[in-house]
């Protein structure tokens, strides 16, 4: 079974390991001639530098985190059409956007921003984040997937928010998740990172504060036939890398009510049903001697990462699957 669903982002983007760490002047200089970034780096004062961040990169969705001793000055040296998503963790940071107005975001805030509106951003000495940018297309088929519209008008997104809700917390977590994710050679049997991609754009959409209109959460009851048709997809589609909005398309829903469907009548979200099926199959086929190792077996399903693997299986059964029970 296929669909003819386009993905929410692009099937094969080069993604980089973003991995810096200057403390001179030399390396600064070599940062900003040669380090892919989109902004120059610029010393806070005299009297040194500091800076480190960690993380993937990739044209339409990159996530790391950022820490510094000295402070930092920032400002654009290349035009990019994204949104940046930041989680204050120690310290502050000041954006100066267009018409000289200043945004102060600080310790235990979060920041969201356009890039082509920002002029120069100031980080304190002591500061540190953690940060995603997704690119306005991907936002925009995010929200047009997850409301079921063809709208090309983007909510206005609040600026400066507390984070401290559930559903932010959630979102913040998927970003160190995906931070904290082994990158090697492009994996096409790596499975669950698109889904925890797609999984931090719906949460973003959903759980960030607007000023005026917006997706909006909806209190309609869903069918139980969509949610069937949405899990017998999940389940002829289960080794391929396949997106909860692919599914929400199959099954004839935005994506939003394919996430109340299955919250209402399974208790989870998509793509925790999606990963626990995979897990079962994991599961099931570890316990018929077949001579493949743990890894294999795991692959096979779609967990590249051993570590985050096991995890997931103890979670769901228990036990790691070195110590299966087979009585």
């Amino acid at each position: 079974m296929s669909s003819n669903h386009a993905g929410l982002l692009p099937k094969s983007q080069p993604e980089l390991r973003l991995l810096h760490v200057v403390d001179t002047m030399d390396q600064l200089e070599g940062l900003n001639d040669g380090g892919n970034i989109a902004v120059d780096f610029m010393r806070w004062s005299r009297r040194g530098i500091h800076i480190a961040f960690e993380g993937r990169q990739s044209p339409s969705l990159s996530v790391w985190t950022t820490e510094t001793r000295s402070g930092f000055r920032t400002r654009p040296k290349r035009a990019a059409d994204l949104f940046t998503i930041r989680f204050v963790n120690n310290g502050a940071m000041s954006h100066d956007g267009p018409g000289s107005s200043d945004i102060v975001v600080g310790f235990d805030q979060a920041l969201f921003t356009s890039f082509e509106d920002m002029r120069f951003e100031w980080a304190s000495p002591g500061f540190s984040s953690i940060t995603a940018t997704v690119s306005r297309d991907v936002m925009m088929k995010g929200c047009q997937a997850l409301g079921g519209s063809d709208s090309n008008i983007l909510p206005r997104f609040a600026t400066v928010v507390d984070p401290h809700t559930p559903a932010l917390a959630a979102l913040r977590r998927t970003i160190g998740l995906l931070r904290d994710r082994p990158m090697g050679p492009t994996d096409e049997t790596d499975l669950i990172t698109p889904l925890l991609q797609e999984m931090l754009v719906y949460q973003f959409i959903s759980a960030w504060p607007t000023i005026g209109g917006s997706i909006g959460s909806s209190s309609a009851d869903v069918a139980d036939r969509p949610v069937r048709a949405a899990i017998d997809y999940i389940e002829a589609n289960l080794r391929r890398k396949i997106e909860v909005a692919e599914v929400a398309s199959a099954a004839g829903l935005s994506v939003r009510l394919l996430q109340l469907g299955f919250k209402r009548r399974l208790g989870c979200s998509p793509v925790q049903y999606l990963i626990g099926r995979r897990l079962d199959r994991v599961h099931s086929e570890l316990q018929t001697f077949d001579g493949l190792t743990v890894q294999q077996v795991a692959r096979g399903w779609g967990f590249s990462h051993m570590s985050d693997f096991n995890r997931r299986y103890r979670d769901r059964f228990g036990h790691t699957p070195g110590r299966l029970d087979y009585s």
